[in-house]
């Protein structure tokens, strides 16, 4: 097979000797908003993390999805959410539906060109069947929990159907249900699993770990020890995310220490990114970005990012091109020594641009696009044009964190029309509507709008309503597949 050909080939494009492919560690937290780490001037403490990021380069126009299960998708499959069916918010735990199963995810890629592939944390990609389920997906294990949200401790989760209460364990070892793990915090127990694969692994063998941590989703849960550490943060919900956050931080420390100690550090690539943006009525801020997680503003969608390798051609710096969570996919796999050739793929091969310090081969991307009973809402940028139609109301102010002892600057009155056009080079935040004044650019804007519509692929969520035939009574008191 070409990729498995190409697997030892020589990387020249790495900037190094070497003629093995990377380790990739790539982490994902879950609900990180962009106030809310130390690098962008948080109040939270994320010593680690800043290290990494000074080390590597910061990625300040990284752009994610608005919500959890569609930027996993794109990881996953390198295209856009509306190309595959999961644009429509998350998937609920009751729903009949996951990853389209004719997609190749990047676990089975790396997998089939010689990686040993693992997959920690949280899945949020479907499970009402196997096939759905990350061992079926590409990856060698999987240690985890299946759902969007759960309990950090007791790893259990209810949902109701109409007045029907549905409750039951969600942790997994591969297909095995976990049941003696009550009690121990999720970021911990992942971060020590990462530590134990890294610990296990053959470091001649090139290794994927796919570490999308639950931290630090809701519900706000952390060890004392990290909320004692914030006892100047009044407000509950900010100290908690605060706590949360530190907690994630150190564990990703114990997982670079590993690797460091497994001999495996100077041969790791890693990526970190938040999957969409913070959501703001529980304790998570976004400042100065305007909007919240769940909402098409820059608040939802430009997410907190970094890499850090010794592949890096330059390091130390912020790189200010545009990328997309869609480029993870042919860039890693590029990195890899995998053949890129899909034609039906959104993602772009961001690596040398970023390695290189570059301009982004990406000019535009494609926030989102949502038909609801035939009316349009959705979002697209070209260059440092911003179009969005029926952005909707929720969230869509700028929230310093609850503590802050700044507010927002100016008064903004709510426009009357339902299109917004941003020039976002010279006004980040989105403060201003220039719908009215910029008519040439909003037609332009409108056209590419339509013209990536014509790609559009009917959501699943909708087609796919939660059905009782999920509840965990059936399965010995857990989540399970089977029942699709």
């Amino acid at each position: 097979m070409l990729s498995s050909l190409l697997l030892f080939c020589s990387f020249a494009v790495l900037g190094q000797s070497a003629t093995k492919p990377p380790h990739i560690l790539f982490i994902a937290s879950d609900d990180l908003g962009w106030f809310d780490v130390g690098w962008h001037g948080a109040e939270i403490k994320t010593p680690v993390l800043d290290k990494l990021a000074g080390e590597g380069v910061t990625l300040n126009q990284t752009y994610v999805q608005y919500v959890c299960s569609p930027t996993r998708s794109a990881i996953m499959s390198g295209r856009y959410p509306y190309h595959t069916g999961l644009q429509r918010g998350v998937i609920r735990p009751p729903q009949p539906y996951g990853l389209p199963l004719n997609i190749t995810t990047i676990a089975q890629r790396l997998n089939t060109a010689g990686y040993s592939t693992h997959a920690i944390g949280k899945w949020h990609l479907g499970f009402c069947n196997w096939s759905y389920t990350p061992t079926e997906r590409g990856f060698d294990s999987f240690f985890g929990y299946y759902e969007g949200a759960e309990d950090y401790y007791t790893h259990r989760r209810g949902y109701t159907i109409s007045k029907t209460n549905l409750d039951g364990l969600d942790f997994r070892r591969n297909r095995d249900v976990v049941t003696n793990m009550n009690g121990s915090y999720s970021t911990e127990a992942f971060a020590a699993e990462a530590v134990s694969v890294i610990n296990q692994h053959n470091k001649s063998t090139p290794m994927y770990m796919y570490l999308p941590f639950q931290a630090v989703h809701a519900p706000l849960q952390a060890p004392q020890r990290f909320v004692d550490m914030y006892k100047e943060i009044k407000n509950k919900s900010r100290q908690m995310k605060a706590a949360m956050v530190t907690a994630m931080d150190l564990a990703i420390g114990n997982i670079t220490a590993a690797l460091e100690k497994a001999e495996m550090w100077n041969d790791t690539l890693i990526v970190f990114t938040t999957d969409n943006g913070g959501p703001v009525q529980s304790g998570a801020s976004n400042w100065p970005l305007r909007g919240s997680k769940a909402t098409l503003w820059e608040g939802g969608h430009r997410g907190a990012a970094f890499v850090h390798g010794k592949m890096l051609n330059k390091t130390g710096y912020v790189y200010n091109g545009m990328i997309h969570t869609v480029d993870w996919y042919p860039t890693l796999l590029s990195l890899a020594g995998v053949n890129v050739d899909d034609t039906d793929l959104d993602g772009m091969n961001v690596w040398d641009a970023i390695s290189n310090n570059k301009s982004s081969p990406r000019q535009s991307f494609v926030y989102n696009l949502l038909l609801t009973d035939g009316t349009l809402s959705g979002g697209i940028r070209f260059n440092n044009w911003k179009l969005l139609v029926n952005p909707g109301e929720g969230h869509s102010g700028w929230y310093p964190p609850a503590n802050a002892s700044f507010s927002e600057p100016i008064t903004v009155t709510k426009p009357s029309n339902e299109t917004f056009l941003f020039d976002l080079d010279a006004d980040p935040t989105e403060h201003y509507n220039l719908a009215s004044t910029k008519t040439d650019v909003l037609a332009m804007m409108m056209s590419r709008l339509s013209e990536a519509m014509k790609s559009y692929v009917p959501d699943l969520s909708d087609q796919n309503p939660p059905t009782e035939k999920s509840n965990p009574a059936n399965f010995g008191d857990a989540w399970s597949p089977g029942w699709c």
